[in-house]
């Protein structure tokens, strides 16, 4: 019930900045302010970026205008998550467009119904699984703040793929606490088909087996099998690269479309002395290095492999020419987001306060289209 709670009241008050953004912000695409009625439809809304690229996937796979530096560019997203909004849209009320270019309704209610949904979910087994019992109510209530008041959390209500990431993240982590590494490994294999981010967590299971005191040469083959499950969705991933685009390697290749011709660790920070005058470079750069704070502070309360996870996490995010879209990354880290939630009130509610203000500049500057967002 509390998790319900909590998760209804922050989506509710999400949804609320969104139509006091939209029809009081000039949107960036139309020059207009959206009016009343517009303004209170989600679709129009929240269908932007990343979403509509994830309909293009969804509607018509990887294939579609593969003649095209937009149809190469396809490459750079993910498969798991507009594959299962695809298999919802089967089912879902209502009839395709006409015309392939036309937008589908479909998508937008299917994908941020399943969204909601993986992400109540998500919580859900937190709270079950993970957390433990004796102290579960304080730090369940703190938990649930930090997560559902984080910047980045009105990406799990739409059709994004951070409500399945983090799924997959809980659920990796409760089945490597319940010692279920091989299994585990598995569903770290999906998060990896679903955000680069993903290839991180193999690192939960994986180093959680090897330090196990189980006999030698069976936390040998444990190890073995959860790395090798692991792999197995992302290879199944690659060949279907190699089918469409021609290369295994095309989530790489088709970077240099999005203006990253050569992605490389830590290439973020050089953008503070490459732009020094661009805002987004010091609000998502400040980001990424507060947070980087908080994990070095927080960095013995974890377990080796979760804190290896987040730390993966804050690597790949660099590896873009600047600093974009960093308060999204941190949502789904959820060891982070207890270490926090632990601390004392002191630290916890002035960075719950600094992701509000945050978390409200970006949800105006999303549904009016600004770049301020990304």
């Amino acid at each position: 019930m509390r998790v319900a709670v909590w998760f209804a009241a922050t989506r509710l008050i999400i949804f609320a900045i969104g139509v006091i953004g939209a029809a009081n912000f000039v949107d960036l695409r139309t020059e207009k302010v959206l009016n009343s009625t517009a303004a209170l439809n989600p679709e129009v809304v929240w269908q932007k970026w990343d979403a509509v690229w994830y309909e293009e996937i969804s509607r018509l796979g990887y294939g579609n205008a593969l003649d095209t530096a937009h149809g190469q560019a396809l490459a750079g997203y993910f498969p798991l998550y507009p594959i299962v909004v695809r298999g919802a849209m089967m089912v879902w009320p209502g009839s395709p467009p006409e015309e392939a270019a036309k937008p589908d309704s479909r998508f937008f209610w299917a994908g941020s119904l399943l969204s909601n949904l993986f992400t109540l979910g998500a919580l859900w087994l937190l709270a079950w699984g993970f957390i433990e019992q004796n102290a579960q109510n304080e730090t369940l209530r703190n938990v649930l703040a930090v997560t559902l008041t984080s910047a980045g959390s009105f990406y799990l209500s739409i059709p994004y793929t951070e409500g399945l990431f983090l799924l997959l993240v809980v659920g990796a982590l409760v089945l490597t606490k319940r010692r279920q590494y091989e299994l585990a490994g598995l569903v770290a294999g999906l998060s990896a088909t679903t955000r680069v981010h993903g290839l991180a967590l193999v690192a939960v299971p994986a180093i959680a087996c090897w330090i196990d005191r189980s006999p030698g040469h069976r936390r040998w083959l444990r190890a073995a099998a959860t790395v090798a499950l692991f792999a197995l969705p992302f290879l199944v991933y690659m060949a279907h690269l190699k089918s469409a685009f021609g290369s295994a390697f095309a989530f790489v290749n088709s970077q240099a479309l999005w203006d990253n011709p050569s992605p490389y660790p830590f290439a973020a920070l050089t953008s503070f002395l490459r732009f020094p005058t661009r805002l987004t470079v010091w609000l998502h750069g400040g980001f990424w290095l507060l947070y980087l704070g908080l994990l070095v502070r927080y960095w013995r309360r974890m377990a080796p492999g979760e804190a290896l996870f987040c730390l993966g996490v804050f690597l790949i995010s660099t590896q873009q020419p600047q600093f974009q879209g960093t308060y999204r990354y941190m949502v789904p880290l959820v060891p982070l987001s207890i270490a926090i939630a632990n601390d004392r009130r002191e630290i916890r509610d002035p960075l719950i306060a600094f992701n509000i203000a945050f978390g409200v500049l970006m949800i105006v500057a999303f549904v009016t289209w600004n770049r301020l967002v990304v």
